[in-house]
């Protein structure tokens, strides 16, 4: 008997604080746009037509191969313009790719060991003396 009185009091109870959907007023509701983020493309300037860009081979051939690492750092300012200096330095690609929670400067794409060997040394020479290789994804270079 108890549980029907029960029963009987929860019905109506949902019945009293339901929520007419006359009710809602939409005007009011707010919905934050998103803040995506601003997209350069240097590939367009004044001088060129979208249609040159197309005709552009841009793809990208990703194999496996070796880079060599100097800094892991929390901050992204500190890897960035670590990355920065040692771009000016040697002329091997520089990346700063985000792990958690790390920020990486790695450098090269090299598809031997034996290169990467060759410019770790040269980190470690340049006063870089946390340089090791390491394998990774890399950008193959086509054979044009």
């Amino acid at each position: 008997m108890i549980n029907k009185i029960y029963m009987v009091l929860v019905i109506i109870y949902s019945f009293i604080m339901a929520q007419n959907p006359n009710e809602i007023n939409k005007k009011k509701l707010k919905d934050i746009s998103p803040r995506w983020p601003i997209i350069i493309n240097n590939a367009l300037d004044d001088s060129t037509s979208f249609n040159s860009v197309l005709k552009k081979d841009s793809t990208q051939l990703i194999s496996e191969g070796y880079r060599v690492q100097i800094l892991a750092t929390r901050y992204f300012e500190y890897a960035d313009s670590i990355a920065i200096s040692i771009s000016n330095k040697i002329t091997d690609s520089v990346y700063v790719e985000f792990e958690t929670p790390n920020y990486k400067v790695r450098v090269g794409d090299f598809v031997n060991r034996s290169s990467a060997e060759f410019l770790q040394q040269e980190l470690l020479d340049m006063g870089y003396k946390s340089a090791w290789i390491l394998r990774s994804r890399i950008t193959a270079q086509r054979a044009e």
